[in-house]
C-alpha cells in the first residue's frame, strides 16, 4: 500500500496541480479559500474566452 500511495504522490497528474496549488496559496497569504477562488474565476475566464473564439467562429462560418 505504501508503494501505491509513493507511486501515486508523485504521478504529474497529482504532483503538478498540487505544485500549482502549493505555489498559489503561498502567492494569497496560505489561504485554500482564496487559493480557490482565485483558481475558479481564472478558469472561468479562460472559459468564457474558449466559447468566445467558438461563438465568433461558428458565426464567420455561417456567413453571418
Amino acid at each position: 500500500m505504501e508503494d501505491l500511495i509513493g507511486r501515486a504522490i508523485y504521478h504529474p497528474l497529482v504532483a503538478l496541480p498540487t505544485f500549482y496549488l502549493t505555489d498559489l496559496m503561498c502567492k494569497v497569504d496560505y489561504s485554500p479559500v482564496i487559493a480557490l477562488l482565485v483558481l475558479a474565476s481564472g478558469s472561468t475566464f479562460r472559459l468564457a474566452r474558449l466559447s468566445s473564439r467558438w461563438y465568433r467562429r461558428s458565426r464567420r462560418e455561417s456567413g453571418n
